[in-house]
């Protein structure tokens, strides 16, 4: 099945993590109650069972970021009344995420403020004053 744990055995009779996809709470809470009910002091199995975990979730998490299409990031930035038409002031990062997560855009990945800004970048005429702060040259 997509997205479920399968379960193994390791040299402490714990949980081993193996995933076809994603993550699915209910499989580490059942997985967790399994350890509880089979050892007295299961501190260690649990603990080497929660990193495991985390370290998926991290995984996953950046995964997600590299499969963001830029181009369309790009082409979304770019659809931004400030791009269409600019003024004097400039634009702020977290005005552009704003904009990006009312587009549909996941904003709560880890690091995505860092590939927005490289995307923004990349932008015509569009310079960087400080990290975050982005003006667009008038066009004459």
């Amino acid at each position: 099945m997509k997205g479920e744990m399968k379960m193994t055995s390791n040299s402490q009779d714990g949980p081993d993590v193996k995933y076809e996809k994603n993550i699915n709470i209910n499989n580490v809470i059942d997985d967790i109650k399994k350890v509880l009910g089979k050892h007295e002091n299961p501190k260690e199995i649990l603990e080497e069972y929660l990193m495991d975990i985390e370290s998926k979730i991290d995984t996953e998490r950046m995964l997600k970021i590299h499969e963001l299409n830029k181009e369309n990031i790009k082409k979304l930035i770019e659809g931004h009344p400030y791009f269409k038409n600019p003024n004097d002031y400039g634009i702020r990062l977290v005005t552009i995420m704003k904009y990006l997560k009312k587009k549909g855009v996941d904003v709560s990945l880890p690091d995505i403020d860092i590939l927005i800004d490289e995307i923004v970048k990349t932008c015509d005429n569009v310079t960087s004053s400080e990290f975050g702060k982005y003006e667009k040259d008038k066009l004459k």
